[in-house]
């Protein structure tokens, strides 16, 4: 997530407080922030527009409701995509079944780039729910291992290895089907440090 869209974590954190204090201006300013970025991880896990569209406005619901017992141990970001994790993990448990038997994935454009949004679909084809929310998180939302290990609930040296992992996975799985190298980098040249 580039810096442009998203607050330095200080600013995060007075909006948060003003939250707390009551100002709902101050959600309505950390909802423009995150709304974008929660909407294409969510998406991409749920592989379904509406229920993605719907599974957000839950998010924040469920985020402004528990507020108080958000606590600065860890980054607001990590805090809201975790909540946001386990909401869509419990969706996909509830639906399992019957998209299983319906087929209903939906194979829709989430950016305004059609191409790019193709390439992404592409690259998350054949990777299972954790590598995909792995490589969603490190590559198109940026976040540090620590804050992936916080949201999947186990330590960074093991974020770090998987995302090694299926990195090398989505490069085999790419290179395999004998394309071109347009957007292989994005997703499989990613240092892991940080």
């Amino acid at each position: 997530m580039d810096n442009s869209k998203r607050s330095n974590a200080a600013d995060i954190e007075q909006w948060i407080q003003l939250i707390k204090e009551g100002n709902k201006d101050a959600y309505r300013h950390v909802i423009e922030i995150y709304q974008l970025p929660l909407f294409r991880y969510v998406y991409n896990l749920l592989r379904n527009r509406e229920e993605a569209e719907d599974a957000v406005q839950d998010v924040f619901l469920q985020v402004f409701k528990n507020m108080d017992k958000y606590v600065r141990q860890i980054s607001f970001t990590a805090w809201l995509y975790k909540i946001a994790y386990h909401h869509c993990l419990n969706l996909i448990r509830k639906r399992k079944g019957l998209l299983s038997r319906l087929h209903l994935f939906q194979r829709e454009a989430v950016t305004t780039d059609y191409d790019s949004s193709l390439r992404v679909d592409e690259l998350l084809r054949g990777l299972s729910l954790e590598e995909r929310q792995i490589m969603l998180l490190r590559v198109v939302e940026e976040l540090p291992f620590e804050e992936i290990a916080t949201i999947l609930e186990c330590k960074a040296a093991t974020v770090r290895k998987r995302f090694e992992r299926t990195r090398d996975k989505v490069k085999r799985n790419y290179t395999h089907e004998g394309e071109q190298s347009h957007g292989q980098d994005s997703w499989t040249s990613i240092a892991p440090e940080r």
